[in-house]
Order: structure tokens, then C-alpha cells, then sequence
């Protein structure tokens, strides 16, 4: 069972800047760059923009999954926090129980990780906070 948060979602309008700051000043060594065109699907962000950069930072529980706004959305889309995720064994039936307890539930999705591997992911919002119960392999 989950005991904490895996990692949190942030959205940049400057990746490369991000990535200068916490390599550089905050010394968290690991990056894993990757390009991702799941976005119009899990953000609602056109597709025909293509795919977003990113990258993922640090190792483990409190890493960084950070996502570059497109240029053509940074005057909608705002940088900052977009969701703060935890590993689930089972996404689609947390987001069942989710959606039976009130809550307001997107997906379940299917989607790639920055390590390649296959990911299920729901998104809950409790709160006004955006939540995303992930599930790898």
C-alpha cells in the first residue's frame, strides 16, 4: 500500500532553466530526459502541438516529473504544481473507489514513463488539489 507520494507533476514555461536549478544549485543529480505526445490525452492540450518535453529528477519517492508548456499555450497554461502522484497496485479500481466516494475522477489512462515503461495513471481532484494514482509496468 502507498505510504507517500512517489513524485509531483510540474509544468514550466522554461525546462531548461528548471533543470539548471535543481542539477546545478540544488545538486539533485539524476535526469532523465524524455519527449511525451500523451499530453493531449492526460492535460487536454491539442495535439496537433505535438509532443512536450520533459524530464524526471531524482530518484525515488520526492522526484520531479517536469513538463515544458508548449509555447502556444503559455498564456493559458500557468507553471507551478499540476499534480502531486502516488503508486497504486491497482489505478482503475482506486479510481473506482475514488468516483464512488464522491471525488472527481479522469481516466484511467494508459501512458509511457520517462523510463519507457508502461503506466496506468487516474487523476482525482480532492480539495482543489490534483491528484494522479499511478500504477507502473
Amino acid at each position: 500500500m502507498p505510504k507517500s507520494l512517489s513524485h509531483v507533476v510540474v509544468f514550466t514555461d522554461d525546462l531548461e532553466s528548471v533543470l539548471r536549478f535543481v542539477t546545478e544549485v540544488a545538486k539533485v543529480t539524476t535526469v532523465n530526459c524524455y519527449e511525451t505526445e500523451d499530453v493531449a490525452t492526460l492535460f487536454g492540450w491539442p495535439a496537433e502541438l505535438g509532443a512536450a518535453k520533459g524530464a524526471f529528477v531524482g530518484e525515488g519517492p520526492g522526484g520531479l516529473d517536469i513538463l515544458e508548456i508548449p509555447a502556444q499555450l503559455r498564456d493559458t497554461v500557468k507553471p507551478g504544481v499540476r499534480l502531486l502522484a502516488v503508486v497504486n497496485r491497482d489505478a482503475a479500481a482506486a479510481g473506482d473507489a475514488a468516483r464512488a466516494a464522491g471525488f472527481a475522477v479522469r481516466g484511467p489512462f494508459q501512458t509511457t514513463a520517462a523510463t519507457g515503461l508502461p503506466m496506468a495513471l487516474v487523476e482525482v481532484a480532492a480539495g482543489g488539489v490534483a491528484f494522479e494514482l499511478v500504477q507502473f509496468g
